[in-house]
């Protein structure tokens, strides 16, 4: 069930937790220290690949397992992962480093639901604090002019960067090469979520489906260029700094992984 939950030691068990919807969230009311972000915030961001095709191919048991390994050994502060199944899922809830790190976890119902729809989604874990209100929403890939049929969608958690002031983070995952048209759905995602989230902290964070070859897309960034930020060239130097890359016949590309619009300063 799509939800918020969390690790219940009395009861032995994963929780709901209650939660409000974005649209019920009140700005009047104060973050608590629950429900913000710690000074300085560790982000992972990882699209893990669904295993409907070629599970044996992509190796999936063992990658799974190297995942988890991972994520146990980094602990970060917030994880957000793509293309997340219940296979995945029931696997992660199992593990004991997260139910003893007091996780919460945002599940979307595409995850949930996987097995018996075939589909997935994304989830959105943190540490030691949880979001004051979050919603599952479509992804916009339509301008005004085209009808609208949902095919993915992505999380806004609202978290506090003070008592008074909030940042929302987004987690998507964009279209791939392999869908139709896949640059200009792209494009009008991220222009729709910047006119969306204009008048509010926001950090995009997942797997953007592009990289530094992809003209389109940065030609689109840059006339946003006073108003977001690729976290990722602001914070490292690009000819020192280690690459992920994402292997495409036999091309290789960095994709962004994290765009930030925010007035606050953010550690």
């Amino acid at each position: 069930m799509q939800g918020l939950y969390y690790f219940d030691q009395s009861l032995q068990q994963w929780t709901q937790y209650p939660h409000i919807p974005l649209t019920s969230d009140d700005p009047k009311v104060s973050s608590t220290n629950e429900t913000c972000l710690p000074e300085q915030c560790q982000f992972l961001t990882w699209n893990i690949l669904f295993d409907y095709h070629h599970s044996t191919l992509i190796h999936t048991p063992q990658r799974y397992q190297t995942i988890l390994h991972t994520l146990k050994s980094v602990l970060p502060d917030v994880i957000c992962l793509q293309e997340v199944t219940s296979n995945f899922l029931n696997l992660l809830l199992n593990q004991i480093w997260l139910q003893e790190n007091n996780y919460y976890i945002i599940i979307m119902e595409s995850v949930s639901n996987s097995e018996k729809d075939k589909s997935y989604g994304q989830l959105i874990l943190t540490k030691n604090f949880r979001p004051r209100s979050f919603s599952v929403i479509p992804l916009d890939v339509y301008d005004d002019t085209t009808a609208a049929t949902t095919t993915k969608e992505l999380i806004i958690a609202r978290f506090g960067l003070s008592s008074r002031i909030t940042i929302d983070l987004v987690n998507l995952h964009l279209h791939s090469n392999r869908s139709r048209n896949s640059a200009e759905k792209r494009c009008r995602a991220l222009e729709n979520l910047f006119k969306k989230m204009n008048t509010n902290n926001y950090m995009l964070i997942g797997d953007f489906n592009f990289g530094d070859d992809d003209m389109k897309e940065h030609e689109m960034l840059r006339r946003y260029e006073n108003d977001i930020h690729d976290l990722w060239k602001d914070t490292y130097d690009l000819d020192e700094v280690r690459y992920y890359y994402l292997i495409s016949k036999g091309s290789r590309t960095r994709g962004i992984q994290f765009i930030l619009n925010c007035n606050y300063s953010l550690s």
